[in-house]
């Protein structure tokens, strides 16, 4: 009778240690997709143009450009796509896909913005853009941009070491070369949320806004662009009770084999 219950109790300690093993192995055969998503809001981009005195400076715009890249690898392979248009207005579109994996990037006249997510065990996705354009003043002014945007990373991970990111970021230069002299301006914002092993739902939501001055006629250039990259898991890390249960477990074991041995020598 006493032997059956140590029995009972190995039995229940190895079943225990079983199911653990078995739901970290599921963890890595199953990890849930995280999602980096950067997208910035087109439709509602303000940009005005104000003079230094009364007078407001004629600035003309050239060289528009949009760009657009994803790429995605995974088990099922490895692809890469770009696009580029020379305009703000026209859709521009591109995507990859490998395994279970996305990556893709978006463009028109109405949004701008990336998403990758990665499913699979071991993929990396990645999506980027990037929108510029030029432009010349022929005089004193001011140059200013506004655009809404947001950056957000969901899912939820328990394996080791994966590393996600989404993030926004323009800039705006000018330079002046006249009567003899010369002058810059510039500014720049970026904003982005990261997140290393165990990740919850982060986002982060506002706008870019940056300008310059032209202290005299010159030329210029302003840029927005956008990032996102997610990686698949990589491995497990058992949790600490699952090693708890396995030393329990061996440890029961021992106390089978010693009551054994003494009952055999009696």
């Amino acid at each position: 009778m006493y032997m059956d219950k140590f029995s009972q109790g190995l039995v229940v300690a190895l079943g225990t240690i079983g199911l653990g093993l078995s739901q970290a192995a599921l963890a890595v055969e199953n990890p849930t997709a995280v999602t980096a998503t950067a997208i910035i809001d087109w439709s509602k981009l303000q940009l005005s143009v104000t003079g230094v005195t009364d007078e407001v400076p004629t600035v003309v715009f050239s060289s528009y450009n949009t760009s657009l890249s994803s790429t995605s690898t995974s088990s099922g392979g490895s692809e890469s796509h770009s696009v580029t248009r020379n305009d703000w207005t026209s859709t521009a579109h591109t995507d990859t896909s490998a395994g279970d994996s996305l990556a893709n990037g978006l463009a028109s006249s109405e949004i701008f913005s990336g998403t990758a997510s990665a499913v699979e065990t071991g993929s990396v996705e990645s999506s980027s853009g990037t929108r510029s354009v030029g432009f010349s003043f022929d005089g004193p002014g001011m140059l200013t941009l506004s655009v809404p945007y947001t950056i957000s990373l969901t899912g939820i991970t328990s394996v080791c070491c994966s590393f996600d990111t989404a993030s926004v970021s323009g800039s705006a230069s000018f330079n002046s070369y006249t009567n003899g002299g010369s002058s810059n301006s510039s500014s720049s914002a970026s904003f982005s949320i990261d997140s290393y092993a165990n990740l919850s739902s982060t986002s982060r939501a506002g706008n870019l806004v940056f300008g310059i001055v032209a202290s005299d006629a010159g030329t210029g250039s302003l840029s927005v662009g956008f990032n996102a990259s997610s990686s698949g898991a990589v491995g497990a890390v058992p949790e600490p009770e699952l090693y708890a249960m396995l030393l329990a477990g061996l440890g029961l074991m021992g106390v089978v084999v010693k009551r054994r041995k003494k009952m055999g020598g009696v």
